[in-house]
């Protein structure tokens, strides 16, 4: 059955040359019992690795079945170990991992054997050595006599031909080497078994044959007792582990040592979170951000403002305005969108003297606690968040008002005009460099008619403005009055108004016969540009003339004055046009797509003439890019060396795995699914603590809000690459030498 000629073996060891075997010629057979014995560094180790498949050869020939072994590749031998050999060692090499039951286990897996009868099988050779009370007890917990039956039960398990045992009884008491002996013997009937010991006497009672060596050389080969006849023919298993099997010692791996487990666990999560913050950075910076550039039509733009109109520039229903509220993303609904591009007043006084500075309005709900500077969000009407500025501070009480100040005392105008608020929080200033700062009101205020109607009245030319015409039944005449030319007289009836000469000497061009006070035809109308193109709505009223002033009066030109009912009755209770707000501009692409699925028409003034950000935004991609490809170099390079250690002390046990006929390309999936299934688990850990994270204002960056599905698996893509990266790397490590080379390095 197996057969040496002229068989040499030399080791290298710095550029010295050891003779291991010298020219072996020896023939075994099925039913043998061989005993190999010598003094140390005789060479009969070297014999028995190169009759195993351990170690190779260099001269000579070793025949199995008469098959020639020399041109073996490294899969032939591993599919030769795997089918014909069964080992026992002295230092048992044992997984310690593993229970008894795995241990043997893993031999049936290795082979193929029924995965249903596999257990029943492995108990039987258990108990057939006399450990079936051990069968569930860890390797490391067991005796040296202990360990060496269960090595037996695994070789047994193989049912392979040939058993070779290394010193099998070296660490053992003599009743334990007694029972080895016994159970060898009784293997032998059908197989070959060839044991290497030092001491011949503890085999001499089992031993059919004894070969002694010296030197690397047969120099006694003898039979001792009889053997019995056994057919040399033997049926070979020529079973691959499926992915199934690969999978199932992956796992075990990984819950029989849990603490590399979550060592590398915890790597995977370090790693997970440095891609997802990575991500969520790059996300949150390239769509982050407010744009100040003047857009030609509104007056508020920041990258959370989406305004939303009907193409047809009808109202807006009730039901629509729910439905729009209730979209994903949308924080705030603001129906009179003309607020968020009016003023409000803050008095600054120097000298006596009294200017304003415009201060654009906000409401409080766009932003969240993790805004906040210092203080908080507003929880009454009149307390406001304002921008870090130097003349502000928490806690103080500020006047504002829509008034403009005369030439008299500062403290008298302000303090019988403002409306008196204060500061509860402060956020961080995103336009330093601008006199407009934007203060942040509760829902309450920015949804009172003071700010409604005046909204309509403080806006800029070419942005939101309002045109005030006059009209004679209906027909629009041409007088536009701009947006800052009416007065407020509440002496006046509702319905009456003054207006200046100017005005009434332009009509007179216009018809041949003006009319005067009393005129029931003649009506005040309002139209709002709020986008600085069309109108989209008009608001009339019914109007007696009933005065002029002359160009002496202090009123001025181009001025219609009336009291406040008048003006409220023009400014529209309907809804046209109206601003949603959201957090930034990721979110506010996925509503703008939303609202354009809806059928509205959207627009996003961040956004609007900004054609160069495209161009910056493919740049900052293909440096995100550039960025990731080296993240991952960094990375990998820093994982492999934390994790080497961990992958170090698993060598052990693959080199077991190889020693029992595990293929190289077997294991090699198995370090791979192990990484795998570590980097999965780590990586669903990592985004439900982020995904918990995200419920709750912490100081850990929250970008999950920026995720898409194809975000998730991007990232998961990442971590699988790096860990095929990192376990061919491991792999290499582990495979690099001679399975004999490496145990004996261990």
């Amino acid at each position: 059955m197996l057969k040496l000629v002229n068989v040499s073996k030399y080791y290298h060891s710095n550029d010295v040359v050891a003779l291991g075997l010298r020219k072996v010629s020896l023939e075994f057979k099925l039913g043998e019992f061989i005993a190999v014995t010598g003094e140390s560094g005789s060479g009969k180790s070297t014999l028995l690795n190169v009759i195993s498949g351990l170690d190779t050869y260099e001269d000579g020939e070793m025949y199995v079945n008469s098959e020639e072994t020399s041109y073996f590749s490294i899969e032939e031998w591993e599919s030769y170990r795997r089918q014909y050999i069964g080992f026992v060692f002295q230092n048992y090499n044992i997984i310690d991992s593993y229970s008894v039951l795995e241990n043997v286990m893993i031999a049936l897996t290795i082979q193929g054997y029924d995965p249903i009868n596999r257990k029943k099988r492995a108990l039987e050779l258990i108990d057939k050595v006399g450990l079936s009370s051990h069968a569930h007890h860890k390797a490391s917990k067991l005796s040296g006599g202990q360990k060496q039956r269960a090595v037996i039960a695994r070789a047994l398990a193989k049912d392979c031909p040939i058993i070779v045992a290394d010193e099998p009884t070296g660490n053992l008491d003599s009743e334990s080497s007694k029972v080895v002996m016994s159970l060898l013997q009784e293997i032998s009937k059908d197989k070959l078994v060839i044991v290497v010991t030092h001491n011949y006497s503890q085999v001499e009672e089992y031993a059919t044959r004894k070969i002694r060596l010296f030197d690397g050389e047969v120099v006694e080969d003898k039979r001792t007792s009889n053997r019995k006849d056994v057919n040399d023919s033997v049926e070979l298993a020529t079973h691959k582990m499926n992915l199934g099997d690969l999978s199932l010692i992956s796992l075990r791996n990984l819950f029989r040592t849990p603490r590399r487990t979550i060592f590398t666990m915890i790597v995977a999560m370090f790693i997970a979170i440095i891609f997802t913050f990575s991500y969520g950075s790059y996300v949150s910076e390239t769509n982050g951000g407010i744009s100040f550039q003047d857009t030609g039509y509104f007056t508020n733009v920041t990258e959370s403002r989406i305004v939303v109109t009907k193409f047809d520039n009808s109202k807006f229903t009730p039901a629509e305005l729910d439905s729009l509220s209730g979209l994903d993303r949308v924080n705030y609904l603001l129906e009179h969108d003309v607020v968020l591009d009016s003023y409000i007043m803050s008095y600054v006084s120097e000298y006596d003297y009294v200017y304003t500075r415009s201060n654009l309005i906000n409401p409080a709900s766009m932003l969240s606690t993790k805004d906040i500077k210092l203080g908080r969000l507003p929880t009454s009407t009149y307390e406001i968040v304002v921008e870090d500025f130097d003349e502000y501070s928490l806690g103080d009480t500020i006047k504002l008002g829509y008034d403009h100040p005369e030439f008299t005392s500062s403290d008298d105008f302000v303090n019988n005009t403002g409306i008196a608020f204060e500061i509860v929080g402060i956020v961080k200033n995103i336009n330093p460099n601008s006199w407009e700062q934007r203060m942040y009101f509760h829902d309450d205020f920015i949804e009172s008619d003071i700010v409604k109607v005046n909204a309509y009245i403080t806006g800029r030319w070419g942005q939101a403005y309002v045109r005030y015409n006059l009209m004679l039944t209906g027909e629009d005449i041409g007088v536009n009055l701009s947006y800052n030319n009416y007065l407020i007289d509440d002496t006046l009836n509702d319905g009456e108004v003054e207006i200046s000469w100017d005005i009434l000497n332009e009509l007179s061009l216009m018809v041949d016969q003006l009319p005067y006070e009393g005129n029931a035809d003649f009506f005040l109308g309002l139209n709002f540009t709020l986008d600085g193109e069309s109108n989209f709505f008009e608001t009339t009223t019914d109007i007696e003339i009933v005065d002029e002033y002359t160009m002496d009066s202090d009123r001025g030109y181009n001025t219609i004055v009336m009291n406040q009912n008048t003006f409220n009755s023009l400014i529209p209770d309907e809804t046209y046009q109206i601003s949603i707000l959201v957090t930034d501009t990721y979110d506010a692409e996925k509503v703008l797509e939303e609202l354009e699925d809806l059928g509205y028409n959207a627009i996003y003034p961040s956004n609007i003439g900004n054609a160069f950000d495209e161009i910056i935004q493919l740049l900052s991609g293909l440096y995100f890019a550039f960025l990731m490809g080296l993240l991952m170099i960094v990375i990998y390079f820093i994982s492999y060396i934390v994790l080497r250690n961990v992958q170090n002390s698993k060598k052990k046990d693959y080199l077991i795995f190889r020693s029992i006929g595990a293929s190289k390309k077997d294991l090699n999936k198995v370090t791979i699914l192990e990484l795998l299934f570590t980097v999965t688990l780590a990586y669903i850990v990592t985004m439900v603590l982020l995904y918990v994270n995200e419920l709750f204002d912490t100081f850990i960056p929250q970008y999950l809000r920026f995720f898409t599905v194809y975000s998730y698996i991007t990232i998961f893509l990442l971590l699988t690459v790096l860990s095929l990266l990192l376990g061919n790397r491991f792999n290499k490590r582990i495979f690099s030498n001679s399975v004999i080379t490496s145990l004996k390095q261990e």
